[in-house]
C-alpha cells in the first residue's frame, strides 16, 4: 500500500505531503507526472515542490531529472518515508490551490508515485483542516479524513475540494449525483431549477449511452468566480469554473446567456464520462505521465463532445430549435472568420495541441484551428450524413457502439480505426468524407447538409470581425453589410486601445500593426471610444493613427479600405424537417 498524509498550510499556500511505503529493494524511483490527463500541455508540476527530504537519516534522496528522484540505502521490507512541501496558488482546475477561503488539488500535483508500484492500493489522509471545512472527492471514503484508490491511475482521476462549500444532491436510477458549489453563491440562486436542469442533462446523456450509469456516484465540483467557463473531466467527477452570475436566479423565466454557457459546460464535461474517460485513443491506454501522448483523434474526443454538449440541451428540451441553431452559427463563424482554418487540419490540430492549442499567442487565430469548435462542426456533418443516407441511423448509434465496444474489450481506438467502426455501426463507408473533413483544409459541406434538414446558410461580406451570426426567418432580416473593419482585436487600455491580435489579410495586417501596440489617437484626436470615432469615417478616407510600440511613438497614415470578413447566418426554411435531426 502507498500512503500519503496531506496537511494544508494556509498562510504559506502550501501542502505538506508525507509519502510512506514499504521498500521491496535497496532503492526506489519516485516520480511526479508532468501533465494531467484531459489537459494536453506539459505543466511541469514538480516545479512547485519547494523542498523534499527523507525522514530516515540513513536514506539518501537524489534528484535525477526535473520530475524524478531516487531514494536509496533502503532495507527491504522496511518502511520508507519522504516528506515534501508543494506550493499551491494556481487559481484554476488543473493543478492545486490553497488559501484561507478554500483549497483544491489534483493528485497529479501533489502525489509522487513509486515507480513500479502504481498498481497497488493508494490512500490519502488529510489532516488539520480549518474548522467547518469539508472534503469532497470521489475517492473511496475510509473515514472522515482518509480516502483510498485501487491504484495510482484512479488516485489521479479523483480531484479533492476543501472548504465550507454547499453540497447538493439528486438521484438518477438509484445512483447519487452530487453538486459541490464554492466561491460566490448569489443570494437568490434558484437551486430547485438548477438541480432540475442538471438532472435533465445527466438523464439525457445516460439514456444516450444505454441507460445505466457507469459509476456508483458522480460529483460536480464548481467554483463560482472569475470570468471564464472551463472544466476538466475525470472518471467519476469533474472540476468546473464559471462566473458567479452564471447561476440561475428565481426571477428568471428563461435560460439566460450566462446560465446557458454554464449548462453547456456541465453537459460537455459529463459527456466526457463516456467519451474520453471510457472510450479513448489507444495511445492513452495507459497514459504516459512522463511525456506528451500524441494522437490525431482529439477532434473526435473533444469535438464530438462539443457537438453533443449543445445538442443535449436541445434533445432534453432545455432550449428550442432556434436557440440551438444560434449556437451552431456561433461555431461556424468562430471557425471560418479566422485564417487558421485554411492553414491547419484537424488532425494536425490534435497532434500539436501540446504546443499550439494549449500555448496560444497573438498569432494563433492566423495559424491554428480549434479541434473543439471545428470538431463539433465535423460531428454535425457526420450526424447529418448518417441520418440522410440511412434514414434510420445517427451519430448516436456510433457513440453508443463505441461505448459498448469499450465495455466488451476495454481497448482504446486506434488512430485510423474510426471509419471502419462507423461503418460497423451504421453500414456507411465515410472514410472519404472523414479524410476530407479531418486531413484537409477544405470547407465543410455545411450548406449542402443543412439544407437537407430545413436550414440554409446565408453569408454576408464585410462584417466586423467581432460579429457573430444569428438565426433568421428570411433573407430580409440580414443586416446591412458594414464597409470596413480594422481586422484586429483591441482592448481598452489606460491611454488608448491595446492590440491583442492582428488577423491575416486585413487592414491591420497591411498596416503592420502588431500585438501590444497601444493606439492613442486618430487624426491627432485622443482615442477614447474606438468604435464611435472610427464610425465617423467611410471607405476611401485618409486616416492617421498614433500609437506606442514599446517606448517609441509612431504615426501611420493610410487610406481606409473595405474589409474582407464573412459572417454566416442560418435561415430556417422548413421547420418540419428540424425535429428529425434534433430529436
Amino acid at each position: 500500500m502507498i500512503k500519503y498524509t496531506i496537511t494544508p498550510n494556509i498562510n504559506s499556500h502550501t501542502y505538506n505531503v508525507k509519502l510512506s511505503f514499504v521498500a521491496t529493494s535497496s532503492s526506489h524511483i519516485l516520480k511526479l507526472p508532468v501533465w494531467i490527463p484531459g489537459s494536453y500541455m506539459v505543466r511541469e508540476f514538480s516545479k512547485n515542490i519547494v523542498s523534499i527530504d527523507t525522514v530516515q537519516v540513513s536514506h539518501q534522496l537524489v534528484q535525477l531529472d526535473k520530475n524524478t528522484w531516487e531514494i536509496s540505502n533502503l532495507i527491504p521490507n522496511s518502511e520508507v518515508n519522504v516528506i515534501y512541501n508543494v506550493y499551491a496558488y494556481e487559481f484554476g482546475i488543473r493543478t492545486a490551490f490553497l488559501d484561507f477561503t478554500r483549497g483544491y488539488f489534483n493528485n497529479t500535483s501533489l502525489c509522487l508515485y513509486v515507480d513500479g508500484k502504481e498498481h497497488l492500493k493508494h490512500t490519502i489522509t488529510i489532516k488539520q483542516l480549518p474548522q467547518n471545512w469539508q472534503i469532497a472527492t470521489t475517492l473511496d471514503k475510509v473515514s472522515d479524513s482518509q480516502y483510498s484508490a485501487d491504484n495510482y491511475d484512479m488516485l489521479i482521476d479523483c480531484p479533492v475540494e476543501l472548504g465550507a462549500f454547499k453540497r447538493l444532491e439528486f438521484i438518477i436510477k438509484g445512483v447519487p449525483i452530487y453538486f459541490i458549489l464554492s466561491g460566490t453563491i448569489i443570494k437568490n440562486f434558484d437551486e430547485k431549477r438548477f438541480l432540475s436542469d442538471v438532472n435533465t442533462i445527466c438523464q439525457t446523456e445516460i439514456d444516450l449511452f444505454g441507460g445505466i450509469p457507469p459509476f456508483k456516484n458522480y460529483t460536480f465540483i464548481l467554483y463560482l468566480g472569475g470570468e471564464i467557463y472551463t472544466g476538466l473531466e475525470h472518471r467519476n467527477s469533474t472540476l468546473l469554473m464559471a462566473p458567479y452570475y452564471s447561476l440561475p436566479v428565481s426571477s428568471q423565466t428563461e435560460i439566460g446567456g450566462d446560465y446557458l454557457k454554464l449548462l453547456g459546460l456541465i453537459s460537455h464535461e459529463f459527456f466526457h464520462t463516456w467519451n474520453v474517460k471510457r472510450i479513448k485513443p489507444q495511445v492513452f491506454n495507459p497514459y504516459d505521465l512522463d511525456n506528451e501522448n500524441y494522437t490525431k483523434l482529439l477532434w473526435w474526443f473533444e469535438g464530438i463532445t462539443s457537438y453533443y454538449d449543445d445538442l443535449i440541451l436541445r434533445k432534453s428540451g432545455l432550449i428550442d430549435d432556434k436557440r440551438y441553431l444560434k449556437l451552431i452559427t456561433d461555431n461556424i463563424n468562430n471557425v471560418y472568420k479566422y485564417n487558421g482554418n485554411k492553414i491547419q487540419t484537424l488532425a494536425n490540430s490534435s497532434m500539436t495541441a501540446w504546443i499550439k492549442y494549449y500555448r496560444q499567442d497573438e498569432n494563433s487565430p492566423n495559424a491554428i484551428v480549434s479541434y473543439y469548435v471545428k470538431g463539433a462542426l465535423v460531428g454535425m456533418c457526420l450526424d447529418l450524413l448518417i441520418r440522410d443516407r440511412t434514414k434510420s441511423k445517427s451519430l448516436d448509434d456510433v457513440v453508443l457502439g463505441l461505448y459498448n465496444k469499450w465495455q466488451h474489450d476495454g481497448l482504446g481506438i486506434l488512430e485510423d480505426e474510426l471509419p471502419e467502426l462507423i461503418k460497423q455501426y451504421t453500414g456507411l463507408d465515410l472514410s472519404a468524407e472523414i479524410h476530407q473533413f479531418v486531413d484537409t483544409c477544405e470547407d465543410l459541406p455545411l450548406n449542402d447538409l443543412l439544407s437537407k434538414f430545413g436550414v440554409n446558410v446565408q453569408t454576408i461580406n464585410n462584417q466586423r470581425n467581432s460579429d457573430v451570426g444569428h438565426v433568421i426567418k428570411d433573407t430580409s432580416e440580414l443586416p446591412t453589410a458594414k464597409k470596413f473593419d480594422f481586422g484586429c482585436k483591441l482592448v481598452k487600455d489606460a491611454f488608448g486601445y491595446r492590440v491583442i491580435n492582428v488577423y491575416d489579410n486585413t487592414l491591420a495586417s497591411n498596416l503592420g500593426l502588431a500585438a501590444n501596440d497601444v493606439i492613442i489617437a486618430i487624426d491627432d484626436i485622443k482615442l477614447s471610444d474606438f468604435d464611435k470615432q472610427v464610425a465617423l469615417y467611410t471607405v476611401g478616407d485618409d486616416i492617421s493613427l498614433t500609437l506606442f510600440r514599446q517606448e517609441k511613438l509612431i504615426s501611420i497614415n493610410f487610406k481606409l479600405i473595405e474589409s474582407n470578413f464573412d459572417i454566416r447566418f442560418l435561415q430556417i426554411t422548413d421547420k418540419d424537417r428540424l425535429p428529425y435531426w434534433l430529436k
